[in-house]
């Protein structure tokens, strides 16, 4: 828990001052491994220099030879059994007798301990006779040394000139972090902050584009949410009005009763499909990120059968044509009962307005098409008939269809719309 702890700590550190601990633990590392592990690593490698030193004596060294060198002391054993040492051996090895030292090295070749001291040997034989050479561990110490004399320096300085590099790039990298976080408040502030810094095409550069992307999204959002307030505040306002005009007329003996409860009804029922549009955007809203939206499906033929019945009762002189699949195959698309609903009737709610005689519609190849012979629709009213806000000459709201669209996108479809040589067709695919 104690080093949890400690680690979450660091994790909470600015990023320039975890940097820091993380050299500084580098640097511990680096020290333990050159004090500790290295050494113990080049070790085999002192050692087989060692005996290659003392393989070389072994060649020479024979009963008149009295000295081989400061750091060699030998035992020579002859036929006979007479056995000869050097000068130095009683020197290297003060408290042990050659029979002590002929015990110790008991393998043709090793090393042994003496007084914390360590010892080589080599056994070798020449005329018939037995050489031990001997040596102590300061030619091992001296090539440590040595060794760690030119690497620790190499290290240090490699490890100097990496820090310098690392601190050089978090500079440049939190530079970068900064500006992007200013960015992104302005977002929340409405400051504008250059991007043109970011001219490295690295992820931190498409976090700037990102951020762009958002900051561009959420003002246009902020543009439609303005816009449908101040549009619907209209909406709602005009009808409100009227009711209070004719409760006015009626309470003053200027109007009709009947006359303005009929008209009341009327803007009551425009008050309430207001309201209802309302609470669809609201919806379209949450289920963005909600699973169930987006993994249900629906049988889509029943909820156009059910749509055509509601429109033919209010235009009873169109013909409704109408081609699915038959019942072995179901058409089945993605999304909720209600929500298509809510798309197919907003279509043919528009589509009765405009046709004259007939309305057709066609699933096939996962693919729905409807289409009605009224007016061809003007070449810009095509290219924005699905914004919001954007009415037709007998248009309601100009919520229906923009709603339509942001429902069967997050379904993961596309409606487009075109002229036809009788009508008009709209294709959801």
């Amino acid at each position: 828990m104690k080093y949890r702890y400690k680690i979450k700590k660091i994790q909470n550190m600015s990023l320039s001052k975890q940097l820091v601990c993380v050299t500084l633990v580098a640097l511990v590392i680096c020290l333990i491994i050159m004090g500790i592990i290295l050494p113990r690593v080049l070790k085999p490698f002192y050692e087989l220099s060692i005996y290659s030193h003392l393989s070389q004596p072994a060649k020479y060294i024979g009963p008149g030879t009295s000295k081989m060198g400061e750091d060699i002391a030998f035992i020579i054993i002859t036929k006979s059994g007479a056995v000869y040492t050097s000068n130095n051996l009683n020197q290297m090895l003060p408290n042990l007798t050659y029979k002590q030292i002929i015990n110790k090295a008991a393998d043709t070749k090793g090393r042994f301990e003496n007084n914390g001291e360590e010892y080589y040997y080599l056994w070798g034989e020449k005329n018939g006779a037995q050489n031990l050479i001997l040596t102590d561990s300061s030619s091992i110490k001296t090539q440590a040394k040595s060794l760690l004399g030119i690497i620790v320096p190499t290290m240090f300085a490699t490890i100097a000139i990496t820090v310098i590099l690392l601190f050089t790039w978090s500079q440049y990298v939190l530079n970068k972090i900064k500006k992007l976080e200013k960015k992104t408040k302005g977002l929340i502030t409405g400051e504008k902050v250059d991007g043109r810094e970011f001219i490295v095409d690295d992820e931190l550069n498409e976090l700037n584009t990102t951020i762009e992307q958002v900051g561009k999204e959420l003002k246009q959002k902020e543009k439609y949410k303005n816009m449908m307030f101040q549009n619907l505040s209209h909406e709602l306002k005009t009808p409100i009005s009227v009711i209070q005009s004719y409760v006015e007329g009626v309470n003053d003996g200027v109007v009709n009763k009947d006359e303005a409860l009929k008209i009341i009804e009327e803007e009551t029922t425009t008050l309430s499909n207001q309201v209802k549009t309302i609470l669809q955007i609201n919806k379209i809203d949450y289920m963005k990120d909600s699973k169930k939206y987006k993994e249900s499906k629906t049988n889509i033929d029943n909820v156009i059968l059910e749509s055509v019945q509601k429109h033919k009762l209010i235009r009873s002189d169109i013909k409704f044509i109408v081609e699915l699949n038959n019942e072995e195959q179901v058409n089945e698309f993605v999304g909720t009962e209600d929500l298509w609903v809510s798309v197919i009737d907003n279509i043919l709610g528009n589509f009765v307005r405009y046709a004259k005689s007939k309305i057709s519609i066609t699933v096939k190849n996962r693919t729905i098409t409807l289409e009605n012979d009224g007016e061809q629709l003007k070449e810009e009213m095509l290219n924005k008939i699905f914004l919001p806000y954007v009415k037709g000459e007998k248009g309601q709201s100009g919520l229906g269809l923009s709603i339509v669209k942001k429902t069967v996108n997050i379904f993961g479809y596309d409606i487009t719309a075109e002229n036809t040589e009788e009508g008009v067709k709209f294709v959801i695919k």
